[in-house]
């Protein structure tokens, strides 16, 4: 037998064919048929094969095994002709081997084995098997890609390979392993794939060991998380393990890459630099990976050889059953792929994982997926936890479902006249659970489906909610043909007829056919609820909406976290730090409505014809503030709760807005004590206005001027509602000032008071970013109360 390198193969020992004395033709000798590697010793592995650098005319098989003289024999499946040797390299000088594989046929299942002994054979490992990728541009056949993340061992070991072989074989394989290497394209995994990135014993024990029925067969397609990171700050054992393109940024080459199968783009991103809770925020590194995100779609936009793009990382944009994991940088690769979309008119997605849960959502204006791929392993969060349910767990417009389960996520992928997505959730229960150890029922079950595909679909007909309407009387409704085909309907309101400012958007959760949330119920995953059962869609009461729908949807959570999550100013931040205006319908106003609506394949109609709201007048009181213009030349009526305010006449050329005097922030450090802020506040009654207040009639407007020095100091005014006893009531209303020199500017909020205000607490913060004086001056507040 010949050598073992990339170019050696098992031959025919050379034989040719033979001429016939009589008729002078070419006799063929018969086919040669090479045998399979046999051995009565199987090779023993410490880690099982598995596959890395998929391509067309390439594989990596990669193993660890303390044997000696290791060679990977390959072939065409069936062929029973001569097989590719390929010997294997040690990685980092240790027993893990990877071995490459070049000159590939395209869109062909190999079969291979793992052959140990040198001039003879001494073992041989079970035949395994994978499939090459399609060329570029090729559209093959409808196509599999297994979704999962959080593969890490949570005391669930066992979970992960229940997954594996009650899960993904069984119903993705038909229960035959190495049908998975021609059902499976690859399987994806966001992140925390250890609980410790530093262990080898978990890389070998809890991942790899728990994965090897199917690793041999399917190529691993993986992000790094934060648990990738814990022990191991340079990834080494993740970049030991796994073999990324190396087409990120340069000095990132291995953290984030694409990778494509036929028209498939995946691109593996790395949230942990780029988020600040459970990650390690570097606002470089964020900059450098949304540039090469941007330049990557920017390409892919104009390349007829890609259709559909999906992203992964792991640190969720949005998670609906853990507040905490969330990152504002993550929402920011959330938009660059939404951008994308809307340009290229090509679908697209993002896998995330971090929250142990399922959650599947859709963006409103694009066709781009959502998907929590979680859990795999991970244990699920807590449903049964009241602190945490009441204080870490939000349901999202963005989202029609969560589950707090086990499971694993099938997309396929469809080129068969249009272009499509499908979403299959498996979702599993748990049989047992203790001492370190977990499995899985046998059962799995399909929770979830989901198909995007691009479709004609009618625009709906006004019918109620045109004209005059009394403010206690502000339905909508509209009518459409096909009703029972509707998925989810889109109400668009504004005070501009043309719909080209201050447009508020009501959809999501109480708008879609479904919205699956967790209930509490005593277990530790609550009992999913769907909230919209029995709802009929086409029709609305403006009075379930107005004071708690915020312009721009869940926009404002994306770029406005709590200070735990939250790592910077975003640029994508609509709102620039305020509060997102919120819809109230005060008595008197005019707006105007539109609706659409989306199918089941989350295709929008063209808008509906433009409705007129006419409603009713009401009456509008202004409200009692002690020295609200600092004309009093004193902080009468204010209490300074922290660090310094003063009342000035003329500072640095800025007279007052109205008056002679406004109220102006520290003029040094020394001044505020060392507080980080300057911050005062008054208490405004409004308790007289109860009735209205009780009916949530009641619509408060707060109006002041803001100056400063353009240096990025600002204030940011709250107006939060409290009880009688000076709890609080409902959220804030919250305006962040602007910074500009010397020139006043006007901030306006609106909102509508909750149920039980008895009293605003209007609190003025200033934030000083830069310099010794905080530059920020405030004049003329007015609250305002409007009832019907």
């Amino acid at each position: 037998m010949a050598g073992c390198n990339d170019n050696d193969h098992v031959d025919n020992g050379g034989k040719e064919g033979n001429t016939d004395s009589g008729s002078g033709e070419v006799i063929e000798p018969p086919a040669v048929v090479i045998p399979a590697p046999e051995s009565d010793t199987a090779v023993t592995f410490t880690i099982h094969p598995y596959l890395q650098q998929p391509s067309a005319d390439h594989m990596a098989v990669l193993f660890e095994s303390e044997e000696s003289k290791l060679t990977v024999w390959a072939r065409p499946a069936g062929s029973q002709g001569e097989f590719q040797l390929a010997e294997p390299v040690a990685v980092d000088q240790t027993t893990l081997y990877s071995a490459s594989l070049t000159g590939l046929k395209a869109d062909t299942l190999y079969e291979y084995y793992v052959v140990a002994g040198e001039g003879g054979i001494t073992a041989v490992s079970p035949r395994y098997a994978f499939k090459t990728y399609p060329e570029a541009g090729r559209t093959p056949e409808a196509f599999n890609v297994i979704a999962i993340s959080d593969t890490q061992n949570n005391n669930t070991l066992g979970a992960l390979s229940d997954l594996v072989s009650k899960g993904i074989v069984a119903h993705v394989c038909a229960n035959e392993a190495e049908q998975c290497a021609s059902n499976i394209a690859a399987i994806t995994i966001s992140g925390d794939i250890v609980n410790n990135g530093e262990s080898l014993l978990q890389w070998r024990r809890d991942f790899f060991d728990q994965l090897k029925a199917i690793t041999p067969y399917v190529p691993l397609v993986a992000v790094p998380g934060n648990h990738d990171y814990y022990g191991n700050p340079e990834l080494s054992n993740y970049r030991h393990f796994f073999q990324q393109p190396e087409n990120g940024s340069m000095g990132y080459e291995e953290q984030w890459y694409f990778l494509d199968y036929g028209n498939l783009r995946m691109i593996g991103l790395d949230s942990y630099p780029i988020s600040k809770n459970h990650g390690k925020f570097q606002a470089e590194i964020l900059g450098i990976q949304r540039q090469w995100l941007r330049e990557q779609l920017a390409a892919t936009e104009t390349d007829n050889n890609v259709d559909y793009v999906v992203s992964m990382f792991h640190h969720p944009c949005l998670s609906e059953l853990w507040l905490s994991g969330e990152s504002i940088g993550s929402c920011e690769m959330v938009a660059e792929m939404e951008d994308f979309t809307r340009r290229s008119g090509k679908m697209s997605g993002h896998f995330f994982g971090h929250t142990h849960a399922y959650s599947r959502g859709q963006s409103m204006d694009t066709n781009h997926l959502w998907l929590n791929a979680a859990t795999a392993a991970g244990y699920r969060e807590k449903i049964n936890d009241d602190n945490y349910y009441n204080k870490d767990t939000r349901d999202y417009d963005t989202f029609a479902i969560s589950q707090s389960e086990f499971g694993f996520n099938l997309l396929t992928f469809n080129q068969q006249q249009e272009p499509s997505i499908s979403l299959t959730r498996y979702s599993a229960e748990v049989a047992s659970k203790g001492e370190g150890l977990a499995s899985l029922k046998e059962t799995f079950t399909v929770s979830d489906t989901l198909t995007m595909k691009r479709a004609s679909v009618d625009a709906p007909q006004v019918l109620e909610g045109n004209g005059n309407v009394a403010f206690n009387n502000m339905k909508l409704a509209i009518t459409h043909p096909q009703s029972d085909g509707v998925y989810e309907v889109q109400w668009q309101l504004s005070k501009d007829p043309s719909f080209e400012q201050d447009v508020f958007d009501i959809w999501g959760n109480k708008t879609r056919r479904h919205n699956i949330w967790p209930m509490q119920d005593g277990t530790i995953q609550g009992m999913p609820v769907d909230t919209q059962a029995g709802v009929d869609l086409t029709r609305i009461d403006l009075a379930d909406f107005s004071g708690k729908v915020m312009m721009g949807g869940d926009e404002s959570y994306k770029w406005q976290k709590r200070a735990s999550e939250y790592s910077h100013d975003s640029y994508r931040d609509p709102f620039n730090g305020s509060s997102a205006p919120v819809l109230t319908l005060f008595p008197g106003e005019t707006w105007y409505w539109r609706a659409r609506v989306r199918d089941e394949h989350l295709s929008w109609s063209e808008w509906s014809d433009k409705a007129t709201l006419a409603i009713a007048a009401g009456s509008t009181s202004s409200l009692n503030m002690e020295n609200a213009g600092a004309e009093l030349n004193a902080l009468t009526g204010w209490s300074v709760d922290m660090g310094y305010w003063r009342v000035a006449s003329d500072m640095d050329d800025i007279l007052a807005s109205e008056g002679t005097y406004y109220f102006s922030a520290r003029p040094n450090n020394n001044a505020a004590g060392g507080d980080p802020y300057d911050e005062m506040s008054q208490i405004i009654d409004v308790s007289g206005f109860n009735d209205a207040i009780s009916q949530s009639a009641a619509f408060v407007r707060l109006t002041f001027s803001s100056n400063g020095w353009g240096d990025g100091d600002h204030a940011v005014v709250t107006l939060q509602p409290q009880d009688s006893q000076g709890a609080t009531v409902g959220e804030p209303i919250v305006v962040k000032t602007l910074s500009r020199k010397q020139q006043w500017l006007d901030n306006e909020a609106v909102g509508l008071l909750p149920t039980g205000t008895d009293n605003l607490k209007l609190t003025v913060r200033a934030v000083k970013l830069s310099g010794n004086m905080a530059d920020v001056h405030l004049d003329n507040f007015r609250v305002s109360l409007t009832t019907p």
